[in-house]
């Protein structure tokens, strides 16, 4: 009776053995998928934060070409000196540049830096057979830039180029002025890309149309998995990364718990089966209550983990809601459909002079009276979502007074039960957008004498150059030299020569008396005012009160043959009927200096011109 009694026990031990070896095998397997997993995420991580970057640093240079673009358009084709200071700047901040040149509207090549290695692309001319004319009569007819594919350098290695239009104005027109063209090296520019990862624990490759172009491989081995991320360069979607990692790092990310797992486990079980089978002999009904107490047990524990994983979660959401209203950034999610909000914190509408139900009424019935343009903004952050753009947009909130305060709103959308809502994080940022206007006016000054710079000089030399070639006014130039200067610098010390530039500086200003009028610091000692809608006689009276200022200042110079520090000035002015360009009218100026300070110095000579 004992032993038929047994065998159903028995049969439920071997029953209890082959679940638990079961269960063993499936939490291994759920480990190594685990395992397997974390590598995946940290080859795609690694891909994608390639991409990105390669992407970014491409973006930069097609940025920077198209400020150079803008301004050669703004000011009817650059100087070929003002172009290579722009290119020099653009080439030192980015190694992967093979060169920049300008080719005029003729295809030929006219500019190109830098000369040394590019020798054979002089007077190169882009005719119909070559495969990139397409592209480039596709970025002429649109106006917009547009990266080749892949090809050949003469140099060596492989490169791409990309095309920017570059236009001027003529009569009344936009003309087409050829292509600003940035060659770029694939081998530098994905040399510095590896840069921001561990070189030996990853393949990378470059593909073209599935095909490696570039390929940097440490060991010769490819482990697995791999990753491969599409590559969005401009207009151009042919290019791909294919990042793989070593067996050296699959070595590092592979551990050996799901295998300590399965074999405890298996043991457990087996140590477990024996224990219950010596149990057994003991009695059916002790081992029953004894299985009965352990079922008991782990239910109870069970309930306690769940209780403490809730308790858990309700301390973590509530801790969530207290930091977000002592938060200084507005945050609030509304559904999109009806505007009904799913929460706000505290800054949100306090920071705008609201009750929490007053916001939540403006933003349902009339948003617009929020935020203007609030519908617009909606269409804006779908349209950033689909195209992965940035969600980051800068608008203007309205508070309860009236007065707007800038914010900048960062949005996210996102679907749940059929629903779209938007998550907005927003942010007072007019101190960082006065503090960018307090930085742009300090960049066009010169910190020495407070006069502005020679860069603010060349942009506003051009912009009135035009208006008063528009309005029929007359414009004129005067620079000035301090006679002398370096023995001055050399025998008082810089100390003295920086308060006399100083002294000279504030003397200038006094002497303009027009809101219009500007004095620059041009360089060095010399100084240059521009007088719009001036003549020659109304400057030769400027510089009539300025040598006066000059003179009244007694500035002592043991080395001058005057005994005091004086001043060389020239005058150039162009009338509205005269066609010339700005820089005609700054080389008559420099031409007056000079016939002054040949003629002895401290004095003023007026550009007069020169018989045919």
């Amino acid at each position: 009776m004992l032993a038929s009694s047994a065998w159903p026990a028995r049969m439920a031990l071997a029953l209890l053995m082959v679940m638990l070896c079961t269960a063993s095998v499936l939490l291994w397997r759920q480990l190594e998928r685990e395992q397997q997993q974390r590598i995946d995420e940290r080859i795609d991580y690694e891909a994608r934060t390639l991409a990105r970057q390669l992407e970014n640093s491409l973006q930069q240079e097609v940025a920077s070409l198209g400020r150079i673009a803008r301004l050669w358009n703004t000011f009817d084709r650059l100087p070929r000196a003002s172009w290579e200071e722009e290119v020099n700047r653009t080439l030192d901040g980015f190694p992967a540049y093979q060169s920049i040149q300008w080719r005029g509207p003729d295809l030929h090549m006219h500019w190109l830096l830098p000369l040394r290695g590019n020798e054979s692309a002089v007077n190169y001319r882009l005719t119909p057979n070559n495969p990139n004319y397409a592209l480039a009569m596709q970025a002429r007819d649109t106006g917009e830039q547009r990266l080749s594919n892949s090809f050949e350098l003469v140099q060596g290695g492989r490169g791409f180029v990309l095309y920017t239009p570059l236009y001027r104005t003529q009569d009344n027109q936009r003309v087409f002025d050829g292509f600003l063209q940035g060659v770029f090296r694939v081998k530098p520019l994905m040399d510095q890309l590896l840069t921001q990862i561990d070189q030996g624990n990853f393949t990378l490759e470059l593909l073209e149309h599935d095909q490696p172009i570039y390929r940097h491989d440490p060991t010769g081995n490819v482990g697995t998995p791999s990753r491969q991320v599409m590559l969005s360069l401009l207009n151009n979607h042919n290019f791909s990364l294919h990042l793989s990692p070593t067996p050296a790092l699959l070595a590092q990310l592979e551990t050996p718990l799901p295998q300590l797992v399965l074999g405890s486990g298996v043991l457990i079980s087996l140590l477990l089966v024996a224990a219950l089978a010596l149990a057994q002999q003991t009695g059916l009904r002790a081992r029953a209550q004894q299985r009965a107490n352990k079922l008991l047990g782990i239910e109870a524990r069970r309930r306690q983990e769940i209780e403490q994983r809730l308790r858990e979660n309700r301390e973590r959401l509530q801790l969530v809601l207290d930091l977000t209203d002592s938060s200084h950034d507005g945050l609030f999610i509304f559904d999109t459909a009806t505007r009904e909000l799913l929460h706000m914190n505290q800054a949100t509408y306090a920071s705008l002079g609201y009750h929490a139900q007053q916001f939540a009424e403006l933003l349902r019935d009339t948003p617009e009276k929020l935020m203007p343009g609030f519908h617009r903004w909606l269409e804006q952050a779908h349209q950033a979502q689909r195209d992965n753009l940035t969600r980051i947009f800068q608008r203007e909130l309205i508070r309860r007074d009236g007065s707007r305060q800038p914010a900048e709103i960062n949005t996210q959308l996102v679907n749940l039960h059929d629903r779209e809502y938007l998550i907005a994080v927003s942010r007072d940022n007019s101190e960082r957008l006065q503090l960018e206007e307090k930085l742009q006016r300090l960049s066009q000054l010169d910190g020495l004498t407070g006069l502005y710079n020679r860069r603010y000089f060349d942009q506003q030399l051009h912009a009135l150059w035009r208006r008063q070639w528009r309005d029929a006014a007359p414009l004129a130039l005067l620079m000035a030299d301090i006679d002398y200067f370096k023995p001055y610098n050399d025998t008082l010390g810089h100390l003295a020569g920086d308060d006399a530039l100083r002294r000279v500086g504030e003397a200038l200003r006094g002497s303009l008396q027009r809101e219009g009028d500007v004095a620059c610091r041009y360089g060095g000692e010399e100084f240059v005012i521009i007088l719009p809608g001036t003549d020659h006689m109304g400057a030769e009276q400027i510089a009539a009160r300025l040598q006066s200022a000059i003179t009244e200042l007694q500035i002592a110079h043991p080395i001058s043959p005057f005994e005091r520090l004086t001043l060389s000035i020239g005058i150039a002015a162009a009338e509205p009927v005269d066609d010339d360009r700005p820089g005609a009218l700054l080389e008559r100026c420099d031409q007056a200096l000079y016939s002054a300070k040949r003629e002895g110095r401290n004095r003023t000579e007026t550009w007069k011109g020169t018989a045919e």
